[in-house]
């Protein structure tokens, strides 16, 4: 140990064995001469090799041992270098880059332990599925240097509020908690408490304030459960409940939710299968002109008459088809439908289709417009396209260029159930908009003063100032219309006007109804 104090280099400490080994070496050398002639006076000559060389000797062995020393050294630096890279290798293979969490991998390894104490002792360990809410708008208003920001300081949260529990990261923003042992619905409870109260407050990012939610899926690693994809189901059907709640939320599986999630597939594969057998048709609402009450436009709205279950209204469907993948070619479908129709009606009237982000996110989506535009014969500026606030929360670059793009090619484009969504003036500003429509929700308070009213006064007043025409929606009696009028809507539509009618009644209802008389 002193010998390692006062020479802590590994070369040192060989030149030093050298040195001694070498100055022994002589003493030798010498005395085995005495030996050989025991009556001849021994004495250092350095003019004889022989004593050159053992007076030279210890100096020899100790650059010899040096040199050892030094190679040591070096393969010992690399084998150390090596072992921290084989580590750092190791750490990378089962931690996520971003977060430091462990990932995939690390979580597979963590159910291969639960499987194997599970013969041991009554083992249940509780399973948490996480998912950010918002998170996708982070990335699209902020950038998504702000949105892997918000994961390092989520992660960073979710680490201090589990406790004895494991945090791992999937990937994108979807996290898992393990919590090990046999925890009760209680415990499990608390931490999704704790969880969300964490989440729950403000990420101060570089690029501004997030405020986000999480939704948690929770279920249990049973007896019978084989490998982790069985348990990682059952969380993610919950989960899937979960992200259905406003807000925040956590969920736990239950057979219930199993059932509703099988339900929700049985329809999306009722879709495809409606897609191709042609049980989708369309109906048309009027749109007259607050003025003059003639008809300036039909609204297509899509039905799906189910083999089974009847006429099915499209809020029963429609959610289906967006998360199944379906509403683009759901949505080709009704745009064909309403151009080629409106391509029979007087040249006067227009006809106004709805169309979700889905839509706008296909690259071909304006080609595709123009191309139906010009094989039925329609006007671009007897064409809407409606989309909802909602839209413009996400890819909003791609939504402004598909709308661009739309009104270079003399379509007209309205914002749907304006006030209800994510209202926001700068939408106004930035995007460019025909028409404005007041959700049918602000119709029903406009007569009964207060809030309501104000609202719908205040939307109106926006469509002036920005120079947009406004169509009030939902008027089902002559009051609501000439109230909707009285505040200076350009528009009004709802059931005062008429119900939804087929292609041809539409037809004969714009043609023959030059003075228009209600129905209630």
């Amino acid at each position: 140990m002193m010998l390692r104090a006062l020479l802590p280099g590994i070369a040192q400490r060989y030149a030093f064995a050298g040195l001694a080994l070498g100055s022994l070496l002589p003493v030798a050398g010498l005395a085995f001469e005495a030996l050989l002639a025991p009556d001849r006076r021994i004495q250092l000559r350095f003019d004889e090799p022989f004593h050159a060389i053992l007076f030279l000797l210890p100096l020899l062995m100790a650059g010899i041992f040096h040199r050892f020393g030094r190679i040591k050294a070096q393969l010992l630096l690399r084998l150390s270098a090596g072992e921290v890279i084989e580590r750092e290798l190791l750490h990378l293979s089962l931690h996520d880059r971003l977060t430091g969490l462990p990932h995939r991998t690390s979580l597979e390894r963590e159910f291969d332990r639960f499987a194997m104490a599970r013969p041991g002792g009554r083992q249940r360990p509780a399973i948490l599925l996480l998912d950010l809410d918002k998170f996708k708008h982070v990335n699209d208003t902020l950038g998504h240097d702000a949105g892997d920001e918000l994961l390092q300081l989520f992660s960073t949260r979710l680490i201090a509020a589990v406790g004895a529990a494991r945090v791992f990261r999937l990937g994108g923003d979807e996290f898992v908690i393990t919590l090990a042992g046999t925890p009760d619905d209680a415990a499990v409870e608390r931490l999704c408490l704790a969880i969300e109260a964490r989440a729950a407050e403000p990420f101060e990012l570089r690029a501004g304030r997030a405020m986000v939610g999480v939704s948690i899926g929770v279920a249990y690693f049973e007896a019978d459960d084989l490998a982790m994809a069985d348990v990682m189901k059952r969380a993610d059907l919950a989960l899937y409940a979960a992200k259905e709640i406003a807000g925040s939320a956590h969920v736990f599986h239950d057979r219930g939710i199993a059932q509703g999630v099988e339900d929700r597939m049985r329809t999306e594969q009722e879709i495809a299968s409606g897609l191709r057998h042609e049980e989708f048709f369309l109906e048309y609402q009027p749109v007259v002109s607050a003025l003059t009450r003639e008809v300036e436009a039909f609204e297509a709205l899509v039905r799906w008459r189910h083999p089974r279950r009847g006429v099915i209204a499209p809020e029963h469907f429609i959610p289906v088809a967006e998360r199944s993948g379906h509403m683009l070619a759901l949505g080709r479908f009704v745009l064909g439908r309403a151009i080629a129709d409106a391509g029979r009606w007087p040249e006067t009237i227009g006809v106004a289709v709805n169309v979700t982000g889905d839509e706008f996110r296909d690259a071909r989506f304006v080609e595709h417009v123009r191309t139906l535009l010009d094989i039925h014969g329609l006007a671009p500026g007897r064409l809407t396209i409606e989309i909802t606030e909602a839209a413009f929360t996400i890819e909003t670059a791609i939504i402004r260029k598909g709308l661009c793009e739309l009104r270079a090619l003399g379509v007209k484009v309205a914002i749907d159930d304006f006030g209800v969504g994510f209202s926001s003036i700068n939408h106004l500003r930035q995007f460019p908009v025909d028409r404005l429509k007041i959700d049918r929700s602000f119709t029903r308070e406009m007569l009964e003063g207060g809030r309501g009213a104000e609202l719908v006064e205040i939307i109106l007043r926006l469509g002036r100032i920005f120079g947009i025409r406004t169509t009030v929606e939902g008027v089902e009696s002559e009051d609501q219309f000439e109230a909707a009028r009285a505040l200076g809507a350009a528009g009004v539509q709802g059931f005062l006007i008429s119900r939804p009618l087929p292609a041809v009644a539409a037809r004969a209802f714009a043609a023959g109804r030059e003075d228009l008389r209600f129905s209630a």
